[in-house]
């Protein structure tokens, strides 16, 4: 099963609902061209794991939301160490969970945040070391029992510093990509 969770409440304000908008867009969007099997918006991480635990086995999670260094946050609330350990059973190694989240995979807490959650689960881990948007770079994924492949610093300059034909960085998808390239 090949699933999306995208956080259905990420804060107050115009900004924010069109950005939960966007969100359920680009589910319905990947639904429509078969690249999910199932989306959902959670309201928090309770309601999304309740959800996935009534999945079966899962291929790929996808989770839409806010991010910062070695964080995700669902509604405002980060998400707690080893909540997602319930769905070990429901994963295996050639499972991918990619937090499209900005800057999750950044410096030394996207490494730790990485590394635990990879060997917790015992499958691919996927985020990004930059802020992201449409366009979504830094992209990097991480197998359990191994190092970063990227540096620490990756993703620390601020936007502006980038030539703009360069701003998204190295290993850039778009919002819409469903696949991950090889080696990333």
């Amino acid at each position: 099963m090949r699933v999306t969770i995208y956080d259905k409440n990420p804060g107050e304000g115009f900004s924010q609902k069109f950005l939960a908008t966007s969100w359920l867009v680009g589910c319905w969007i990947q639904k429509l061209f078969g690249k999910v099997d199932d989306y959902y918006g959670a309201s928090s991480w309770d309601d999304a794991l309740a959800w996935l635990q009534k999945q079966g086995q899962l291929d790929s999670i996808q989770y839409w939301g806010h991010g910062s260094p070695g964080q995700v946050y669902l509604a405002g609330f980060m998400l707690p160490v080893g909540f997602l350990g319930p769905i070990k059973s429901q994963v295996t190694p050639l499972t991918v969970v990619w937090f499209r989240t900005c800057s999750t995979f950044q410096g030394g807490p996207g490494d730790r945040f990485s590394g635990a959650l990879a060997n917790q689960l015992g499958c691919v881990i996927a985020g990004h070391t930059r802020v992201i948007g449409p366009l979504q770079g830094g992209l990097h994924t991480r197998k359990p029992n191994t190092l970063p492949s990227w540096p620490g610093t990756e993703g620390e300059f601020p936007a502006s510093w980038w030539p703009s034909w360069a701003r998204w960085g190295n290993n850039t998808v778009t919002c819409l990509a469903t696949k991950i390239p090889p080696g990333w």
